[in-house]
Parts: structure tokens; sequence; C-alpha cells
């Protein structure tokens, strides 16, 4: 019996890596309302990071003269997980390595990008991000699909926003500014699953782009630009007259190509100068 928990507990954990399987837990699969729920931090990457490590190869900047050694040493100093293999060996890169200055802070920060390229669709999407003080230490790790810094307030810093995206392909976005000696995200959208801000899942519906158009302008007059996400919602089936659900019409399928309908989605997040973050302008509702 003994034996027979072994094999059956091994055989879980290796079909949990699979590329073809998808996750059945989505950091974003479980709707949340702000109204009834306040969640003051976000959740914390699985690895056991070291915090107190300092990166001794930002002394060399910008020069980085091994790239092999830079990311062994990354990945030392900070305990990065990752899933090795011939692939990722071979495919892994820094595709980041610059100094910042973001919005909350005078100081000058390094900011690298480790693309580590291949593993299992429950780590996706095998990148980290890293925000180093000048000595070198830890001041945020990151795992996003994509980052970019963003100018969003004239005469100010830029904020770091980050794209989120699941291997079950949900995701939304983050907005980073300093707040004391750590990023704080200000976008409270993220946390609110039915104003997701990015879908590329094809169950029963997707976005287009997958990505929704991010513009940053004042909605309000009141002097601060504020958010704005715009894109279309396709739907891959129809509700009959009784609410049921069907994919299949006149013998041909719903695609992204031929879709069931096409629904605009606009979501307007104003700035509260109270307390520095983007608030929702109304309750949004991406399943309608």
């Amino acid at each position: 019996m003994k034996t027979l928990l072994k094999i059956t507990c091994l055989t879980l954990l290796t079909f949990g890596c699979s590329n073809k399987k998808k996750p059945e837990v989505d950091e974003l699969a479980v709707p949340v309302s702000l109204e009834k729920t306040t969640i003051k931090k976000e959740p914390a990457l699985t690895n056991n990071i070291k915090p107190n490590g300092i990166f001794k190869e930002v002394e060399n900047f910008p020069t980085i003269k091994d790239s092999t050694s830079f990311m062994a040493e990354l990945c030392k100093t900070f305990n990065l997980k990752i899933e090795e293999s011939p692939v990722q060996k071979e495919g892994q890169k820094i595709t980041a390595y610059k100094k910042v200055k973001l919005n909350g802070s005078n100081n000058e920060f390094y900011f690298i990008e480790y693309d580590w390229i291949a593993g299992c669709t429950a780590t996706y999407p095998w990148k980290y991000q890293l925000l180093l003080t000048k000595e070198g230490k830890l001041v945020k790790l990151m795992d996003a699909y994509r980052f970019e810094f963003v100018k969003i307030f004239k005469n100010e810093n830029p904020f770091l926003q980050t794209t989120i995206v699941s291997g079950h392909g949900n995701g939304g976005h983050r907005i980073y500014k300093f707040s004391a000696d750590s990023l704080e995200n200000v976008y409270e959208g993220y946390y609110d699953y039915n104003s997701r801000t990015y879908d590329a899942d094809e169950d029963m519906d997707l976005f287009k782009p997958y990505e929704l158009k991010i513009n940053f302008k004042d909605k309000n007059n009141d002097g601060y630009n504020d958010i704005t996400f715009t894109g279309q919602k396709l739907m891959l089936g129809k509700y009959t007259k009784d609410s049921l659900w069907y994919d299949v019409e006149n013998g041909k399928p719903f695609t992204p190509e031929h879709p069931g309908s096409i629904i605009p989605i606009k979501y307007i997040f104003i700035y509260d100068k109270k307390t520095g973050h983007f608030k929702a302008k109304e309750k949004y509702n991406s399943y309608n």
C-alpha cells in the first residue's frame, strides 16, 4: 500500500509540470469583489528568495563580462527557482539591464529581466524581473509577462507597469511606485477579476487585443491623469432564450475570427489623491 501511494504521488508531481496540462488553480481565476475584500499586499512569489543577498555583478554595470556566470550568480544570490533543461540552458538570457528611477523616489536602481525561456505551465511566463539598489540589494522580485516604464504624471518619475499572465491565459496589470523603501502596487483593478485586462484563454470568450490598450488621460478634470483600458471581448458562443450556452451554429463553430458577438470594453480607473491609488470609476463585470 505504501509503495502504491509513493508511485501515485510521483505520478501527480510529474504531470503537474507538463507543458500540455493547464494549472488547476489560476491566480486570477477566483472572482474578487473590492466591495467585500480589501487587499493591501499582493501575493508573494513562491521562491524562497534571499532579500539580504548582495548581487555584486552590478559593480561592473553596464558591462556583463560573462552572461552565463551573470545569470548563475543572479540565481544563486537570490535563490531563484528555475527548471533546468537543455532548452532552458541554451536559450536563457538577460533581456534587460538598466539604471532606472521610479515614481516616489529620487534614488537610482538597477532593473534586470532574466528570461529562462522554458518551463512547465504553472511557472509561466518563465521570466523574472528584479529591482535592485545601487549596492545590489533586492527591492522587488517579479515574474511578469511584460514590463514597461510609463510616464503618468508630467514632471514626475515614471511608474513601473507590469502585465501578469498565468499559464491559463488570464491576467491583469500592476502599476508600481515607491512608498517608503518598498514598491507599492497603486492600481487596484488587479485584485478584481471582474475587471481583468488580459485574456487569451479561448474558453467562452477572449479579448482583442489579448492585452487591453492602456491610456493615461485626465478623465475627471482634476489635473491628474487617470487610467483607461479599452478593447473588445469576443464571445465564442451564444445563449438561448433559456440561458443555455452553445458554441456551434448552423454547423459552424464560433471562433475568434467568427465570434458569436463582439462586446466593447472600457474600464476607467480614477486617481485618488488621498491614497495615491487608481480606483475603479464604477463596478465592472467582464462577464457581461
